[in-house]
């Protein structure tokens, strides 16, 4: 076990107030106010759905975060290792993770350059939320890259609400997996100070040969707990050494072989990762709540690729500091919310080439800052709620070339104004019906500008420059839906329409590290139905079921790599229908059944109609019996209870299909001890 200490803090809990009214300045807990402004209320407008811990816990071995919220309807997710760690990434109505806003406690997560996030870093992360928020469509407003699929944020662990003591989860199973985590708390202490702590040791060997990562992390967190004032220190970290797997294999090769990885033993990557933040709220008379968080973030390592003959090293380190600031406003009917945000962030790329690592053949460094405010206000007046929403948002890139490079160092701005706005009707006490609107604007990551290409200079400048050859993406989101709710039935339902102007897709080719480069295309869009339902249909038995169905489309486009003209395609890694099913069943004695079943249609691995380019679909089903007595549980897990042979994502190359395996039949065990 490679321990690793992780310092962080969770937004705390409730705050004592004093018997002076003008003091009971929240109902809710304070911790929660910079989330809040960030989420979605329960009578706005929008798509969205909250995971509890509860639910996350559910079957929690250890797995990376996107694939915990397939419950989601809309969400795909997959790893490349085949298993629970390694590169896991989601998609929210086919759109790629770097279009989905990622916050933890409304900090942005969303590396700036390449606005991505890799939980792999951060291993168990998970276990330090507790609930999650996931908004479809353009959502409301929130910090850092735009919510342009939509937006996941985490809230951290509550901490003055919880109770003293501590657990200790242990995990195992195939592929070698190991898991040891050791949390505490100390709930509320005299009244003011409540703490929390968090340290994980995690090793597997991973689905794929040689596809595993040995990897540690940790979280701590304290809070003082004034009459009106809250001081919070937050911060997790973690460090991750994989044996890299992020190429696919070739179809054929995968049904027959399906830990099948193209990959060298010598081709891995080390990373870590810090975060922290420091918060402080204060109550502001009766009725509002300001807010000031200031964070620091940084990530550095290296990874390996076998460039024939040669095996070449790639160096990133990035720093990257910011600060926010809240006001939140609830009186009677209104609801306001306003929020500005400053960052600055630059990362540090270079090349070496083994066995000479001494020896840089490059060095370049990419800037980004970035300035954002937003405004918000809920008015509810009889049976509706009206809401509108008003984002500025700035944002720069200036590029530092290698000294040798033989260019100047360009640079690029954006600005973008985002409005969103919409009504909730409340038909009945259980019915109720929303409508809304919202468009929003989002800049071309670093890899888009440059092609794939990790360093610019003299013998690629004329390929690349100028940087705005990849134009910003847009689109307007119409949503409408209604849920319906009562004791023990909860239904909701939603239909949208994304329409886009020059969305940022994939053109087929690759780079160096398996990505797909990306161009415009003009005029696209997605359109489609989701739903859900979660029933409490007995004493201890309850379901939860989701639908999606997505209607992806390019318009027209011309393929950057053979230059033909593309017309009324279908979008790529884009199910036409996602199906989730999940059972639980309460038995006496402390037991417990869950089975959960997922099913996903066919999907295009390019942008180009072609029919034999398609990840084929599947259904994969899970169960596991768990028992609980006192202080102890106990958990047993069959994942892909049918061992049925799956593919979670891939691309086409050469004339070929690659795509990336789900694990065959696995088990884990889980025992988890609290004192």
């Amino acid at each position: 076990m490679l321990p690793v200490l992780i310092v962080a803090a969770t937004l705390a809990a409730q705050i004592p107030t004093p018997a002076d009214s003008s003091r009971r300045a929240r109902t809710d807990t304070l911790e929660r106010v910079t989330v809040r402004a960030v989420r979605a209320g329960g009578a706005a407008p929008l798509s969205e759905r909250t995971l509890t811990r509860d639910e996350l816990q559910r079957g929690y071995s250890g797995q990376e975060a996107p694939l915990l919220l397939t419950r989601v309807p809309g969400i795909t997710a997959y790893s490349e290792s085949g298993s629970f760690t390694g590169y896991s990434y989601l998609r929210l109505r086919g759109l790629d993770q770097n279009r989905v806003n990622l916050s933890f406690d409304g900090i942005p997560l969303n590396d700036p350059e390449d606005q991505a996030f890799y939980f792999s870093n951060v291993p168990d992360f998970a276990n330090s939320v507790q609930s999650v928020q996931v908004q479809r469509g353009t959502g409301t407003s929130a910090f850092g890259t735009a919510s342009y699929a939509g937006s996941v944020n985490f809230q951290s662990l509550d901490l003055a609400a919880a109770q003293r003591g501590g657990e200790l989860q242990l995990s195992g199973g195939s592929f070698d997996t190991r898991r040891a985590a050791l949390q505490w708390r100390s709930g509320l202490v005299g009244g003011r100070w409540a703490m929390a702590a968090r340290a994980t040791s995690h090793q597997t060997d991973g689905f794929r040969r040689h596809s595993g990562n040995n990897a540690s992390s940790g979280f701590f967190s304290a809070a003082y707990y004034g009459n009106r004032d809250v001081v919070k220190f937050t911060a997790f970290a973690g460090l991750s050494k994989l044996r890299s797997s992020y190429y696919a294999a070739d179809e054929a090769t995968a049904r027959t072989d399906p830990r099948a990885n193209p990959m060298g033993l010598n081709e891995r990557d080390r990373f870590s990762q810090v975060f922290w933040n420091l918060q402080h709220v204060r109550a502001v008379g009766a009725h509002a709540v300001w807010t000031t968080t200031i964070y620091r973030q940084g990530a550095g390592g290296w990874f390996d690729v076998a460039v024939d003959p040669e095996l070449w090293r790639f160096n990133l380190s990035y720093s990257w500091y910011g600060a926010l600031s809240t006001y939140s406003y609830r009186r009677g009917a209104v609801a306001f919310d306003a929020g500005a945000h400053v960052m600055r962030y630059h990362r540090d790329h270079f090349l070496e080439v083994w066995p000479a690592l001494d020896a840089r053949v490059y060095d370049n460094t990419g800037r980004k800052d970035e300035q954002a405010a937003f405004a918000k206000l809920q008015v509810t007046r009889g049976r509706a709620t009206w809401f509108g929403d008003l984002q500025l948002r700035r944002a720069g890139f200036t590029y530092l070339p290698d000294r040798h490079a033989g260019v100047a160092g360009p640079s690029i701005d954006w600005g973008f104004l985002n409005p969103r706005a919409g009504v909730t009707w409340r038909q009945t006490p259980a019915l109720s019906l929303f409508a809304s609107v919202g468009a929003v604007r989002r800049e071309p990551t670093r890899d888009d500008m440059f092609v794939g290409a990790d360093n610019l200079d003299a013998t690629n400048a004329a390929s690349i420059l100028p940087l705005d050859h990849v134009r910003p993406e847009r689109v307007t989101d119409y949503e409408a839906g209604f849920a319906w709710v009562r004791s023990a039935l909860r239904v909701s339902a939603n239909l949208f329409a994304m329409e886009f102007r020059e969305e940022i897709a994939p053109v087929g080719a690759l780079s160096l590290t398996g990505s797909p480069l990306r161009v415009n295309v003009g005029a696209s869009h997605r359109r489609g139905f989701e739903g859900e339902l979660r029933w409490q249909a007995a004493r201890g038995v309850s379901l939860d079921a989701t639908l999606a169905l997505t209607d992806a489309r390019i318009n027209r486009f011309v393929d950057a790599s053979t230059s033909t003209t593309y017309r009324d395609v279908r979008s790529r890694l884009t199910p036409r229908a996602v199906a989730t099913q999940a059972v639980e069943w309460k038995l006496p004695q402390g037991f417990a059944l869950q089975a959960e079943a997922r099913e996903l249609s066919e999907s295009p691995l390019t942008n180009t109609g072609n029919r034999a380019a398609v990840l084929p679909g599947y259904v994969l089903a899970d169960a596991a019996l768990s028992w609980a007595h006192g202080a102890s549980a106990v958990t047993v897990r069959v994942n892909n209870v049918l061992d049925r042979i799956a593919f979670g994502g891939g691309y086409a190359s050469g004339g070929a299909n690659y795509v990336f395996p789900f694990a065959t039949r696995h088990v884990m065990v889980d025992l988890r001890r609290t004192f």
